[in-house]
């Protein structure tokens, strides 16, 4: 699990290896993602996993920051794409 820390207040010892990151601080819309983004390949490597859970903040942050049309919602979803 890597993205939404709330994953591993919900479900505490479930998962095999994480990394969370808060989602409180809101102005960020790159370094939250980017920490989730870091685990993917070294992720897929491994084969001792059955379901990986990516939760990105970024894109619901840049909502929050500046609505549905704004430029940072834009760039953003660009990025996720």
């Amino acid at each position: 699990m890597f993205g939404d820390e709330t994953w591993l207040r919900l479900f505490p010892s479930t998962f095999l290896r994480s990394d969370g990151t808060t989602a409180f601080f809101v102005l960020d819309t790159k370094i939250v993602d980017d920490n989730v983004t870091r685990h993917v390949m070294p992720e897929l490597d491994n084969n001792d996993w059955d379901l990986m859970i990516l939760h990105y903040l970024g894109l619901d942050h840049a909502g929050h920051l500046g609505g549905t049309d704004s430029e940072t919602m834009r760039s953003k979803q660009l990025e996720m794409d």
